[in-house]
C-alpha cells in the first residue's frame, strides 16, 4: 500500500478531515495536500511524528505490508 493510500486511511480510521491532520501534526494545509498527492515526498521525520501521533507502528509509512489486521487508530 503507497503512503498516499496510507494517508487517506488514517482520515477514514480517525474520521477526520485534512485540515484536522494538519491541526494534529502542526503542518500546513499545502504540505498534506502536497502529501496525499504524491507531489511532495514524506520525510523520515514527518512519518514518525504521523505513526506516533495516530499510534501506529514505528516504519508503518514506509512498509508496504498490508496493516488491516491490526489497526492502532486514534479512538480504538
Amino acid at each position: 500500500m503507497s503512503q498516499q493510500n496510507k494517508l487517506k486511511e488514517l482520515l477514514d480510521e480517525n474520521a477526520i478531515d485534512i485540515g484536522a491532520f494538519c491541526a494534529c501534526l502542526a503542518i500546513d494545509e499545502q504540505l498534506a495536500s502536497d502529501l496525499f498527492t504524491g507531489t511532495k515526498k514524506l520525510s523520515k521525520s514527518l512519518a514518525r511524528q504521523i505513526e506516533q501521533t495516530f499510534c501506529k507502528p514505528k516504519f508503518w509509512l514506509e512498509s508496504d505490508n498490508d496493516t488491516s489486521g491490526g489497526s492502532y487508530d486514534l479512538f480504538g
